[in-house]
């Protein structure tokens, strides 16, 4: 079944709808001093389809997409999901964050989710760091992650049926 743009946008509108503005999901967010335009903000001007300004903002690009903001949602609203389809929607319209390294992150961030299905850590930061031109940027956070049990090596492995759902997910693409 093929989705014409007005039928995306119902659908990816509607849930931001039901935002009431709490502000919840941008005090939880463990990135939000980072972003330029708070999660709630985000999902606000979503709701009232302001695409230009929500695809032009960094904040759909440093979401991390881990689930605090929607965790603390009153409404159960899948900010993180939201967020991922803003990001894909600026990337067809051939957008990118105003930082370049925003981009880089991103980039190496989901190919490392495409290989295995999950982040390996270690990785990550040397991929970017290599992309940035600055390959011992985060030397110093090594040991400290490593002690925390926060860094690990080898990768982790591969989400069982991750290659499956991928291949079955690229074909309804």
């Amino acid at each position: 079944m093929e989705f014409n743009e007005l039928e995306k946008k119902k659908i990816l509108y509607k849930e931001t709808t039901l935002c009431y503005q709490c502000g919840k999901c941008s005090s939880g967010c463990p990135l939000v001093e980072e972003m330029d335009m708070f999660p709630h903000i985000v999902i606000h001007l979503a709701s009232l389809g302001l695409e230009e300004k929500v695809l032009n903002t960094d904040t759909i690009w440093i979401c991390a997409s881990c689930y605090a903001c929607a965790v603390k949602c009153p409404n159960d609203i899948e900010i993180p999901g939201i967020m991922n389809q803003l990001k894909q929607m600026a990337v067809e319209k051939g957008l990118k964050p105003k930082r370049n390294e925003i981009y880089k992150f991103h980039k190496t961030f989901t190919g490392d989710i495409l290989r295995r299905g999950k982040v390996h850590e270690f990785r990550i930061m040397l991929e970017y760091n290599l992309r940035l031109g600055k390959p011992f940027k985060n030397a110093m956070l090594g040991p400290k992650m490593l002690f925390k049990n926060k860094l690990h090596f080898t990768p982790p492995k591969e989400v069982k049926g991750f290659r499956k759902w991928l291949e079955k997910a690229n074909r309804k693409g």
